[in-house]
C-alpha cells in the first residue's frame, strides 16, 4: 500500500483501529511484547549507552493543505521548519505485538510517545536488559482525554515468543523531507504521490510503501 492509501486510510479512521496502540480510558491495561531490545551496546567514540528505540525530532504540519497534521523529520541545523517557527518534538515510536488484540493481524502495532515514556522505557531496559525477551504489561492512569494521564509498565518474567523484525517508519510515515519540499510542506502544497510503488524522492516518504 503507498503512502497515499496509507493517508487515506489514516484519515477515515481504520489506521487508528487496526495499526496503533491505545488505551482509552483509566485503568485499562494490554500485554505487549516490544520490538525493541533497548539498550544494546555503547555509542561508538563515547562511553554513552546506545538505544534502538526509534526515537526522532519531528515537526507536525499540515504539509498539503489537507488539514491534518503529518509528521516530518527535523534536520537539525538549517531546518526549513525550525526557521519558520514550528518547534520540533522528541517523539518515539514504539512497535509492539499487541497480546491483547484478538485478531491476529491487527497485533502489531504502533505508539507514539513522548519524554516522559522515553525516559521510562530507557529505566526498563537499564534495569531489564532485553525487553524483546518479555512480555509488560502497560496499564493507564488518566481519564479519557486527560492531559495529565501517565503509563506505567510491569515487565513480566522472561519467555520465548517470536515476534516480527520491526520496520523502518523514516520515508513513510515519518516524512523526510530535503529543503524544497520542506518549503512546499510550510506553504501547505506538497504533492503526495498516489502510486503505491513509487520510490518517491530518495527516502523521503514522498509515494513511499507504508509499513503499517
Amino acid at each position: 500500500m503507498g503512502l497515499q492509501a496509507l493517508l487515506n486510510k489514516y484519515d477515515n479512521g481504520g489506521f487508528t483501529k487496526t495499526g496503533w496502540f491505545q488505551l482509552k480510558d483509566d485503568g485499562d491495561t494490554a500485554t505487549v511484547r516490544l520490538l525493541h531490545k533497548g539498550e544494546i551496546g555503547v555509542e561508538e567514540g563515547t562511553q554513552e549507552p546506545k538505544f534502538d528505540f526509534p526515537i526522532y525530532e519531528v515537526h507536525k504540519l499540515d504539509v498539503d493543505g489537507s488539514g491534518r497534521d503529518r509528521t516530518c523529520l527535523c534536520k537539525g541545523e538549517g531546518c526549513e521548519f525550525c526557521k519558520a517557527g514550528n518547534k520540533p518534538q522528541l517523539r518515539m515510536f514504539l512497535q509492539m505485538v499487541n497480546l491483547d488484540e484478538k485478531d491476529k493481524d491487527k497485533q502489531v502495532q504502533l505508539w507514539e510517545r513522548g519524554l516522559t515514556d522515553i525516559k521510562a522505557m530507557i529505566g526498563l531496559t537499564g534495569e531489564y536488559g532485553d525487553l524483546t525477551k518479555r512480555d509488560i504489561k502497560i496499564k493507564r492512569s488518566g481519564a479519557k482525554g486527560s492531559l495529565k494521564t501517565t503509563y506505567q509498565y510491569f515487565p513480566k518474567d522472561k519467555s520465548e515468543r517470536e515476534i516480527p523484525e520491526p520496520q523502518n517508519l523514516v520515508g513513510s510515515l515519518i516524512l523526510d523531507l530535503d529543503r524544497e519540499d520542506q518549503i512546499k510542506a510550510i506553504e501547505g502544497r506538497l504533492q503526495l504521490k498516489k502510486n503505491d510503488n513509487a520510490e518517491g524522492k530518495d527516502n523521503s516518504g514522498v509515494g513511499a510503501s507504508r509499513v503499517f
